[in-house]
C-alpha cells in the first residue's frame, strides 16, 4: 500500500465524522426504533466505534466494509466529498467501491 496507516486512519475518521452524523439524525428523527426497522440492525448505532476498533487491529478491510453497511442500511445520503474519500480509501485497501449507491440517492433526493 502507498498510502500510510496514519493517513488511511485519517481518512476513516473524516468520513466517520459525516456518517456518523447523519446516523445520530436518523435515530433522532426516528425515535424508539420498532425491531424490523432498517436502524434497528446490530452495528450501526455504535458503528464509529467498530469501524475504528478494525482499523486499529489492522483490518481495514473489514473497516470499509462495516462503513459501507452502515452507509447502505438505513440508508444514508452521504456528500461528494465524503464518497470521494471512501473512493480513496478503496482504492488504498485495492477493494471495489463505485459510489453508484450515495450518488443514486443524492440524485433521487435532490434532483440531480
Amino acid at each position: 500500500m502507498n498510502h500510510p496507516n496514519n493517513d488511511l486512519r485519517a481518512d476513516f475518521i473524516e468520513v466517520l465524522k459525516e456518517i456518523s452524523t447523519l446516523m445520530s439524525i436518523a435515530y433522532e428523527q426516528t425515535g424508539p426504533v420498532p425491531d424490523d426497522h432498517p436502524l434497528a440492525q446490530a452495528g450501526l448505532e455504535n458503528g464509529g466505534e467498530i469501524v475504528l476498533d478494525y482499523v486499529d487491529r489492522n483490518e481495514a478491510g473489514i473497516a470499509f466494509e462495516h462503513l459501507l453497511y452502515m452507509i447502505n442500511e438505513p440508508p444514508l445520503v452521504i456528500s461528494e466529498e465524503c464518497t470521494k474519500i471512501l473512493a480513496q480509501i478503496a482504492k488504498t485497501l485495492e477493494m471495489p467501491f463505485t459510489g453508484d449507491e450515495s450518488c443514486r440517492l443524492r440524485r433521487a433526493t435532490f434532483g440531480r
